[in-house]
């Protein structure tokens, strides 16, 4: 017969039933947020008090205990002796548990219980050895008991024991310790009995062992003395730099002074000068700071972070901020003010530079950056929003950079400062109709916007480094040039590698917020995993960001840069309004079509030359005056030619310049209307090419005409101050003139010659345009 070995072990053991959790009583049972006090458990179940109004009984089996406790994410816990009488009582005095108290408490606890047990332990051995030598008639071992006299025996020992201990724990000798060293611990008797007390009467929790003098300290000094104790203190915060020996000189002095009004029996106690300073010393380190530095300084020091805002999405949240620099620093950071020389540097103007970039939080990505000469305002604002919506690599490649400047979309949340021009309406209506949210915090509080100006601060010191001796070099390397116009560029250098480094250098650079990666890769992976929102296009971008003007309809259309907009709806339009104006707007890069608001809303208008489509305002310009088109009554230009010249302009550096966004801001009404001072004639539109037609070929430099049309004065240099020995024979070369009058060489020379002005604060003049960008 087959014995099966499975099956008669089996026989010999009962069937195991499952471990149960055993609740002890006075425990704490904290369960989804309610705290419970344990009555009584057993196999089937526990029996728990809910420790808050209700005080209700509540029963729970033991399969719900298991799925309580082992509940992934928030499981029931438990904590032993919660409620406990000692436990209480722990509380009462500042800790129930060792966790709870700070490492030299915990280690002064250790040490004490350690001595306590040590105790212990060799008294219930001397008993055990006092039965054993009675059993077998020998003499009895030294008595270990809590008189004085065995106390002093025994503590020495347990003291060697305890520094054995501690030698073995602690680190091993360096060559710079040379060797561990310990103390060597010895209580008095009267304080090992005091600990024996304690634990005994508290059974034997270790935490009440711990140093409470402390809090049980009383105050030494009356109400009286401690007002003038506290006026100390207080002049004390209230400096940078406290000098406590004087003031507690002024303090003696004026309690000196109040003894001297009162009786014998209530002389004030004078406090020591280290008194104030422990007194002073004491105080939280927020407090000193709250009054020496004022309550923004210290809530910008020690309010707590919560690791700023939660972005998940590339073009979830934009901050947009300005920052305001100086030209005459940066050269000096950059390292190029120190290879000029005396002459060149006096040849450089003092100017104020004011940047303005918009980051998008979650890839750490410049969507847009302004550099402008003249303070922040609604232009700037919109030349920012404009910017952040549009894909800016062609901006980048004509500007020298190589890599693609991608970053740009419609922004969920725009973030912004208080500033008013961030309020305004045409800003706040642009970012409405976008479908963003606008977000103003209150007025001062930078960490609102953190992102941001944590960017202008790493753009304070990498872009310097980045630039550091690549784009200027020694003197001797580069060359022969001019220096007053070479000091003029400066400015346009320094403009172009702020925008480079950005796209080139900080978005290419490892990010510590970001793990390491990019912000350029961290904006690809994102848009590659979420998506980005396009920006607004076609007439809707028109609607949000073309020049706001207003126009009387005529027969002939609207008006607008010399050029005309037609169609049946506007007509329609003009039947009904007559000559009242209407509100319109130009994209200046693209005056194919004009937006002319009705009643129903915006209506597209395309402009009657079909040549238009695709070209800018800048482009515009440039032809007219190339084209002459204005200058005379009855000008035409053929089709051909027309096409031509917007083509040649398109690729143009100079033009590329002008367009690219960042050379001004967005043109306004009275930029439109100065246009048009000079374009009050017509113009026609032939098939065919005629003679002396101008045809477009070389390089295309920006006129006076075009930079007084754009609000942009020409590059003119101021004559350096003569020597008074130059002038004497200037004088005697050209016979001395008579009071009042001009010399005669200096006379012939500017009749041929057209004014110039005359910058006084400088030896160069700078042209002055909305930004640093022009040439």
């Amino acid at each position: 017969m087959e014995t099966n070995l499975p099956a008669l072990l089996s026989l010999q053991h009962g069937a195991v039933l499952p471990v149960f959790n055993r609740l002890p009583v006075k425990a704490r049972v904290r369960d989804r947020g309610i705290d419970y006090c344990v009555l009584y458990c057993d196999r089937n179940g526990a029996a728990l008090q809910r420790m808050d109004e209700t005080q209700a009984t509540v029963t729970f089996s033991q399969a719900e205990l298991t799925e309580a406790l082992n509940r992934p994410g928030n499981p029931m816990t438990v904590e032993k002796d919660f409620y406990a009488e000692t436990k209480a009582r722990a509380r009462l005095k500042g800790a129930d548990k060792l966790s709870g108290l700070n490492p030299s408490d915990q280690e002064t606890v250790l040490k004490r219980e350690y001595f306590v047990r040590s105790f212990y332990e060799m008294r219930a051995d001397y008993r055990e050895k006092c039965r054993l030598a009675r059993i077998d008639g020998m003499p009895l071992p030294p008595r270990v008991s809590k008189s004085r006299d065995s106390l002093l025996r025994v503590i020495p020992l347990i003291s060697l024991k305890w520094r054995a201990q501690q030698l073995a724990s602690s680190p091993k000798a360096t060559y710079r310790t040379k060797e561990k060293t310990v103390t060597l611990v010895e209580p008095t008797p009267s304080t090992l009995k005091t600990w024996m007390q304690k634990m005994e009467e508290n059974d034997f929790d270790p935490v009440f062992l711990r140093n409470q003098y402390r809090d049980e300290r009383q105050e030494y000094f009356t109400g009286d003395e401690l007002i003038h104790l506290n006026a100390a203190i207080a002049a004390a915060c209230s400096r940078t730099d406290p000098d406590l020996a004087r003031i507690h000189a002024d303090m003696v002095t004026v309690m000196e002074a109040e003894n001297k009004i009162r009786g014998a029996d209530d002389q004030l106690r004078i406090p020591c000068e280290s008194t104030l300073r422990n007194r002073y010393a004491e105080l939280p380190e927020m407090k000193r700071d709250l009054a020496h530095d004022g309550k923004d300084a210290a809530k910008r020091k020690w309010q707590p972070e919560h690791g700023g805002i939660d972005v998940i999405r590339a073009g979830e949240r934009m901050e947009v901020d300005d920052h305001e620099t100086d030209l005459h620093t940066i050269l000096a950071k950059m390292g190029v003010w120190k290879t000029m020389s005396k002459a060149d540097r006096a040849k450089v103007k003092r100017i104020r530079l004011w940047i303005s970039a918009g980051i998008d939080v979650a890839s750490r990505s410049l969507a847009a950056l302004y550099v402008s000469s003249r303070p922040p305002s609604m232009k700037s604002a919109m030349a920012v929003l404009e910017m952040a919506t549009r894909e800016k690599t062609d901006i980048a490649r004509r500007l020298g950079c190589s890599t693609a400047w991608v970053q740009g979309g419609t922004m969920e949340t725009i973030a912004v400062d208080s500033a008013a021009y961030f309020a305004h309406r045409p800003f706040r209506i642009a970012v409405n109709d976008m479908g963003s949210d606008l977000f103003l915090p209150p007025a001062g509080e930078a960490p609102w916007r953190g992102f941001i100006e944590r960017w202008f601060g790493t753009f304070g010191h990498q872009m310097f480094n980045y630039f550091n001796g690549r784009t200027w070099s020694s003197s001797g390397e580069k060359g022969d040039y001019d220096s007053e116009a070479e000091a003029d560029m400066i400015a346009d250098q320094v403009a172009e590698c702020m925008l480079r480094w950005a796209v080139d250098g900080y978005h290419n650079a490892p990010h510590s917020e970001l793990n390491g990666a990019t912000p350029l890769n961290r904006w690809l992976e994102l848009s590659r995993d979420y998506g980005v929102m396009p920006g607004p296009t076609g007439a809707i971008r028109t609607h949000l960001f073309g020049t706001y003007i207003k126009r009387t309809i005529s027969k002939k259309g609207l008006r607008a840069a010399g050029l005309y907009f037609q169609s049946k709806q506007l007509q329609k339009i003009r039947r009904k309004v007559g000559k009242t104006p209407v509100v319109a707007r130009i994209n200046n890069h693209n005056l194919g079509s004009a937006s002319v608001w009705a009643e129903d809303g915006w209506i597209e208008v395309p402009c009657v030359h079909k040549e238009l489509e695709g070209v800018s305002i800048w482009q515009w310009l440039a032809a007219t005056e190339k084209l002459r088109l204005f200058n005379t009554e009855n000008a035409k230009v053929s089709r051909g030619t027309l096409q031509a010249t917007f083509l040649w302009l398109k690729n143009q550096a100079e033009m590329a310049r002008l367009e690219s966004g960042l050379l001004s801001p967005v043109l306004a009404e009275e930029d439109y209307q100065r246009f048009e001072q000079s374009m009050d004639r017509t113009f026609d539109v032939v098939e065919k090419p005629f003679e002396g037609e101008f045809v477009p070929d070389g390089e295309w430099h920006p006129s006076n005409e075009l930079f007084a049309a754009l609000a942009i004065q020409p590059v003119i240099y101021a004559k350096a101050k003569k020597s008074a020995k130059a002038v004497r024979e200037e004088a005697n070369t050209g016979s001395r003139p008579e009071i009042g009058t001009m010399p005669k060489v200096q006379a012939e020379a500017s009749a041929a010659e057209p004014p110039e002005r005359v910058d006084n604060e400088t030896t160069v003049a700078r042209r002055i345009t909305s930004n640093i960008f022009d040439n």
